[in-house]
Parts: C-alpha cells; structure tokens; sequence
C-alpha cells in the first residue's frame, strides 16, 4: 500500500494524484476521476526527482496527502474516489493506466504485476 500524494504547483494549485510513473523527462502522473476527461487529466511533469519528501520536479512539489485534518478537501476527494472505485469498478478504466503510461514514455518497475508471467 503507498499513501496518496498531491501535486503543488508554482501557483498554489494542487491536484491529487491517482498514478505516478517515472518518465525519462521526469514524471508522469493521473489525477482522480483521469477517465472522465483523459486530455486534461494525465500530465507530465518535467524535471529531476529530488528531494526525499516533500519531492521536488521542476517547479513543482509532491507531497503524501495527511489524512489526519491536514488536507481535509482533498482527503475527501480522495475517499469519494476510493468508495466510488468499490461501489461501481466499471465506470473506472483503471486496467488502461499502465497502458496509457508506456504510451506516453513511463517507466514501469521490472517488479510491476504487468511484468509478471502469473499475472
């Protein structure tokens, strides 16, 4: 299990993230609800990985969303997603992410379960 993470932009927006691949110019990330509007919801970040939390790429930051009263909104936004995946699994493609990603030029793990013969 990885804690969810929100992007900060340069202008104080955040968004939160659904999927994070590496990407050779730097990351590649989906946000929530991605599948309802793909064009304007999968974006790369360009830029070195620094940091070791709060990361940092390009001008952007990446931070784990604190659940603990911290980001209430966006914790929100966070649960309805994952309650929302349990009560109707159809409506959301996840099963196209990683597709998508190497499409894109992400970097998938070697240990990812689409790299595995059981799988």
């Amino acid at each position: 299990m990885r804690s969810p993470l929100y992007i900060k932009y340069p202008n104080t927006e955040v968004r939160v993230i659904e999927n994070l691949f590496e990407h050779p110019q730097g990351v590649l990330y989906f946000e929530l609800f991605w599948e309802k509007d793909p064009q304007y919801s999968i974006h790369l970040i360009k830029g070195n990985i620094t940091g070791d939390g709060p990361w940092k790429v390009g001008e952007c930051s990446f931070h784990i969303l604190g659940c603990n009263h911290t980001h209430p909104q966006m914790c929100e936004m966070h649960s309805f997603w994952q309650q929302q995946r349990l009560q109707d699994p159809a409506q959301f493609r996840s099963a196209e992410v990683v597709e998508i990603a190497l499409k894109k030029g992400a970097i998938v793990p070697k240990d990812h379960p689409m790299n595995d013969a059981r799988y």
